[in-house]
């Protein structure tokens, strides 16, 4: 019964297909799939203004051209249908006009009856069929995730509200344009889009890895996955934030680093520490009875020792657990203290250390000694940036009270992504004499004081630390005393 109505209906077209264009007055186009005109009534030559030698295409408007394919897709499944469509008429002028559609399988051929519509009635037509495509899309607003919408062609059709916030781009500058341009906002590899578009039109799925490093202190990472819809000719495509999972990863090799610092400290801590303490002993009988020149190459002999001890110091600082004294702390008074120790130093490399102090008395909870050793670190790290001298800024702000951040800025090279993203690792340096042990410990210790630290920077404009502790107040002040707990480092 079903192929039967399925013949009839067929008929009934093949009828039309004749019937249309002898007896109608209305203009009337017989099209092919992809829109090009095979035949014409008398009616459609005036309307178009075509040449009838060679016809050729419609001109739509690029929504129109865009539409055309799902519609042609809808009309071999229905035999008939209608749409509004924009087309260019004599006056090379745009002007909305109702397709009423047939198809004939049997020859792949459409005819298609054409009429005018005034601007008042197009209008409500052409803004009627927009608001029931964007209610489809509206649909992937309520999901928790990035959707975007493509036909099989590679052009975006609709983005939800998420999409628009990970590309940070507006629903309508991003529609009707190209798929790829889904990863404009993104740093890429060399040929990852070309793979990508390889795999999703020969295995009808593909996903792509992507930074986004707009924000240098937090990149964030995000997997864009596609899929063809063979059924409904589309490409969907979601993105996930791996932000987190990156994060998390990044932690966990930290740690793994650290581990293995411990792991090399505490095999050649006795190893390194007894022959170093007999040579700094021998030296300094040395000095009783040498003369001029021989002190002088002792004093050099002596400060390498000393840097020997400084590396050792700072692996086993890295390596095994030990208590840490916690005091209450003035936090502009220890600043004050580390500024002055540095003073000396930088103004003979013509550098400036300008600080910046709080109206307040800020107290936090803490151990000095460690504190101090961060901030001189970082200092000094910022006064090797600054081969021509400049200006060292130290800024200490408190926050809603309960935050105290303090701002280390200079006007230094400055570091790129990659030095960015590895600043904190063990035995990660730029420098030629460093042992890339030096921010990895004062990391740790600003989380031992339960802080935070973060870093920006600019190729040739400078670097900015910025680090926050939580703030004691008067009644956490009153009730605490000096205590002692448990360290993940060892301070020789």
């Amino acid at each position: 019964m079903k192929g039967s109505v399925r013949k009839l209906k067929q008929n009934d077209i093949n009828q039309c297909f004749g019937n249309l264009m002898t007896s109608t007055s209305s203009p009337t186009l017989i099209l092919n799939k992809a829109g090009k005109i095979l035949n014409v009534n008398e009616a459609a030559i005036k309307l178009f203004n075509l040449n009838t030698t060679y016809i050729g295409y419609l001109t739509m408007d690029e929504p129109s051209n865009l539409n055309w394919a799902k519609f042609v897709k809808q009309l071999e499944c229905d035999l008939r249908s209608e749409e509004i469509f924009n087309i260019q008429t004599a006056g090379n002028e745009y002007e909305m006009m109702s397709f009423k559609c047939f198809y004939d399988p049997s020859t792949e051929e459409i005819v298609a009856q054409i009429s005018t519509l005034n601007n008042d009635i197009a209008h409500e037509l052409y803004v009627s069929q927009e608001q029931e495509r964007s209610q489809s899309f509206n649909a992937y607003d309520h999901l928790p995730y990035a959707v975007i919408v493509s036909d099989a062609s590679g052009i975006i059709l609709g983005l939800n509200k998420y999409a628009e916030m990970f590309l940070r781009i507006e629903k309508s500058l991003l529609l009707h344009k190209a798929h790829q341009h889904i990863f404009d906002a993104f740093t890429l590899k060399k040929g990852q889009i070309t793979t990508y578009l390889s795999k999703l039109m020969g295995e009808k799925h593909a996903s792509i890895h992507v930074v986004d490093e707009t924000i240098v202190t937090s990149p964030c990472y995000y997997e864009i996955s596609s899929i063809f819809d063979e059924y409904n000719n589309i490409i969907v495509t979601v993105i996930n934030d791996e932000t987190e999972k990156k994060q998390l990863q990044h932690k966990v090799e930290h740690q793994q680093a650290l581990n293995v610092v411990g792991q090399m400290a505490a095999s050649i801590a006795h190893e390194i520490r007894n022959p170093l303490t007999s040579l700094k002993g021998f030296t300094e009988l040395l000095k009783l009875n040498a003369d001029e020149e021989s002190r002088m190459y002792l004093s050099v002999i002596d400060s390498e020792l000393q840097r020997m001890e400084q590396i050792l110091s700072e692996l086993l600082v890295l390596s095994k657990p030990t208590s840490m004294k916690v005091e209450l702390l003035e936090l502009d008074h220890i600043v004050k203290q580390v500024i002055e120790f540095m003073l000396p130093d930088a103004l003979m490399k013509n550098i400036m250390i300008q600080y910046i102090s709080p109206s307040t008395q800020v107290y936090i909870g803490g151990n000095e000694n460690r504190l101090k050793q961060v901030f001189m670190n970082l200092i000094k790290n910022a006064m090797e940036s600054m081969n021509n001298g400049g200006t060292i800024t130290v800024e200490m702000n408190v926050i809603d009270c309960a935050i105290v951040e303090l701002l280390i800025k200079d006007e230094g090279v400055g570091m790129d992504s990659a030095t960015l993203q590895n600043l904190f690792q063990p035995f990660y340096t730029t420098k030629s004499t460093g042992t890339g042990l030096g921010l990895a410990f004062v990391k740790k210790v600003i989380e031992e004081h339960e802080g935070v630290i973060g870093v920006n920077s600019e190729l040739q404009k400078g670097t900015c630390f910025h680090l926050q502790f939580p703030v004691y107040t008067f009644n956490q002040m009153d009730t605490m005393d000096v205590s002692t707990k448990d360290s993940a480092y060892l301070v020789t």
